[in-house]
């Protein structure tokens, strides 16, 4: 249920924004498939209770999306920076368990970085691409 509400939140701050629907759909993917992959992968870290936060602007025009996971460590956030490179190389196999969601944010984000935020944790940035 909150899943569907953030989804429902970031797919309005879009359209707030001036973006078409288009645009919006997919911001609302891109979101969803960061918060499901820091529940599914966050699993071994996640201790403190945080929440996690998205963010949804506009940066020259495009409709940024920043992403935060305050409790990510930071080895694993330079870990997730390379396997960002790595994913924007192409598919990954289909029998690979991992890189699928790499693969699809590179898809759908121009600009993708992860970096450690101040103050720790994870920063995920990136712009959704001109259609």
């Amino acid at each position: 249920m909150v899943l569907r509400q953030l989804r429902a939140d970031v797919r309005a701050a879009a359209a707030r924004l001036g973006a078409d629907g288009a645009v919006c759909d997919t911001v609302a993917l891109v979101v969803d498939e960061l918060v499901n992959n820091a529940i599914e992968h966050g699993a071994d870290y996640r201790r403190r209770g945080l929440d996690l936060a998205v963010q949804v602007g506009l940066r020259a025009g495009r409709v940024q999306v920043e992403f935060f996971d305050r409790e990510m460590p930071d080895e694993a956030v330079g870990d997730l920076a390379q396997a960002l490179g790595e994913a924007a190389g192409g598919l990954p196999a289909l029998d690979s368990e991992r890189g699928r969601g790499l693969f699809l944010l590179s898809v759908y984000l121009e600009d993708l970085s992860a970096e450690v935020a101040t103050g720790g944790g994870l920063r995920l940035s990136g712009v959704v691409a001109a259609r």
